[in-house]
């Protein structure tokens, strides 16, 4: 064999060079195996099996026996092993020889260890990859505590993110208990909420506190802190979080601000019920799911509802009587209707937004599709005319977005696929690309600087657009699972929501579902709690405690 100057084998000759070391490796190991030329004897106590090896190979496979022959005289011929058993320890030891072993359910753990205080890292993979990809046959709440002992990273990376993955039956199991802080802090940071709730997370970690509270007690409020305590509501804090011990001034401080940020209210404008009670849906953040706040006794159906001030106001509609002009007023801090200026105009399915202060009520139905634009401020007092819309329409979208008001669809005669915007301080009106669909009842909201719309017309549209304003054009993305008319959409957080409608002639919905962007698909969440079609407003959060 030709060498280089390093004496190393030259690259021309690597695969003869394989090929020599693999024999040479197979016959040092046919020594051992005949006990040939071993120079260094292991014992193990309590026991009378032996066995030798040769020292130059362990010293060459394992950083631990190299280590430990550095540190034993020359003339040291024999060592007694005390950490390990004798079978794992000859495992092992074959394992330096010819680079094989078989790891069974029976031996994984065993190994594990052994491997770990030999420091052959690769047996100790082996091992992880046997235990994780046949967890079946391992209890987890046998894993966590063996990750903790082996201190080896990998493994307690791949074990946590199996928890994380399955966490609700690793919870419901109770193989959660014996979670570290460490470790438990790890997993609630990379929980998905939008597939647990921090609701179940938080009862989840309370049931780890209780497990061991005399110990974590300390870990407590660091924990509960690292939850998203703003999402529950006020009964749940003082109630559940409060009297936790070292939790009360999370709570104190939680419901501080969480009087400071939006809520997300569905006010129900027609339903089963179409001249009386309405239901008021708030969204609960921290169960990801829309509860029942409150039932008003509104006698009207097909309104349109605003919130400005401390009150929502609930604006023309369809009464016993007919086309309704009515504006009422609900006050959220004293609980209490108020008769407000009517409108100038009879008109229902009219859209309504609220910039500077003022209410807008644009279009609507009466006899016929309307073209009048009506404005309402507190300090006026009164409903004023402004500029009418391009054509008459009614039933269309609305959407605000730089403080420009987006007229989407509707109907006059016929479907509308028409989009025109409004700018509140020149009082004009502008035209925009028209979307690809006429859509009658849209579901508008803004998300993310982009306008969608979405169902809409009496056929029960599935499709959704967005509007993109900086190039003004409307693309479409996934359609909905469901397909309806009268939907809600709402813009929450960083998720897009479409909730509620009417299925075929008179089919009351309570699909709910949430767009998911990266995959371009609609999820189905938590039904509603009731049926109907609603309108999405924004409250501060102190507000909107008010309806329950």
């Amino acid at each position: 064999m030709s060498l280089s100057v390093s004496g190393l084998p030259k690259p021309g000759n690597v695969r003869n060079d394989v090929r020599h070391n693999w024999e040479v490796m197979q016959s040092v190991y046919k020594l051992y195996n005949e006990q040939k030329f071993t120079d260094i004897l292991f014992e193990f106590p309590y026991t009378t099996y032996k066995f030798t090896a040769h020292r130059l190979i362990l010293a060459a496979a394992s950083p631990y026996f190299l280590e430990l022959f550095d540190q034993t005289e020359d003339d040291c011929n024999s060592l007694t092993v005390t950490k390990m058993d004798s079978d794992t320890f000859e495992e092992l030891v074959v394992y330096c020889y010819n680079g094989q072993t078989d790891i069974t359910a029976g031996n994984a753990e065993r190994m594990a260890k052994g491997a770990m205080l030999l420091r052959l890292y690769e047996v100790v993979d082996i091992c992880v990859n046997y235990m994780m990809d046949h967890i079946s046959d391992f209890l987890v709440r046998k894993l966590i505590p063996l990750a903790a002992e082996l201190v080896y990273e990998k493994f307690e990376t791949r074990l946590l993110a199996y928890i994380v993955k399955n966490f609700k039956e690793v919870n419901r199991n109770g193989e959660i208990f014996d979670l570290n802080m460490t470790q438990w802090k790890f997993i609630l940071k990379e929980l998905d909420v939008n597939v647990v709730t921090q609701a179940y997370i938080f009862l989840a970690t309370k049931g780890w506190y209780e497990y061991n509270a005399t110990e974590r007690q300390q870990y407590l409020p660091d924990l509960i802190g690292s939850l998203t305590l703003t999402e529950f509501d006020n009964d749940f804090l003082r109630q559940q979080i409060k009297p936790l011990p070292g939790c009360e001034g999370l709570a104190t401080e939680s419901l501080k601000k969480r009087g400071e940020l939006p809520s997300w209210v569905a006010v129900q404008n027609w339903g089963e019920d179409w001249l009386g009670y309405k239901d008021i849906l708030i969204y609960n953040q921290a169960k990801v799911e829309w509860v029942k706040a409150t039932r008003l006794e509104i006698k009207r159906y097909y309104f349109s509802t605003a919130f400005m001030g401390n009150s929502l106001y609930f604006i023309g509609g369809r009464s016993r009587d007919g086309v309704s002009k009515a504006v009422l007023s609900y006050n959220l801090l004293t609980k209490t209707f108020s008769t407000m200026p009517s409108l100038q105009d009879k008109r229902t399915a009219a859209c309504v937004a609220v910039v500077n202060n003022s209410i807008y009520v644009f279009g609507g139905k009466a006899d016929n599709s309307l073209t009048s634009v009506e404005c309402y401020s507190t300090s006026t007092g009164r409903w004023e005319y402004k500029s009418g819309t391009p054509t008459p329409r009614a039933a269309a979208g609305v959407a605000i977005l730089n403080a420009d008001i987006y007229l989407i669809g509707g109907k006059d005669l016929r479907m509308l696929n028409r989009v025109d915007v409004y700018n509140v301080s020149t009082n004009r009106w502008y035209n925009c690309n028209p979307m690809a669909e006429a859509r009658e009842s849209p579901a508008v909201t803004v998300h993310q600087d982009l306008i969608y719309a979405m169902s809409g017309g009496f056929r029960d549209l599935k499709t959704v657009e967005r509007y993109d304003p900086k190039q003004d054009k409307w693309t479409k993305i996934a359609s909905l699972n469901v397909a309806r008319r009268y939907i809600c959409a709402a813009s929450i957080g960083d998720q897009l929501w479409a909730f509620g409608g009417v299925i075929g002639p008179a089919q009351w919905d309570d699909t709910v579902e949430v767009y998911d962007e990266a995959s371009d698909k609609w999820l189905v969440k938590k039904k509603l709690p009731v049926t109907g079609k609603f309108d999405c407003v924004t409250l501060p959060t102190n507000l909107a405690d008010n309806l329950n």
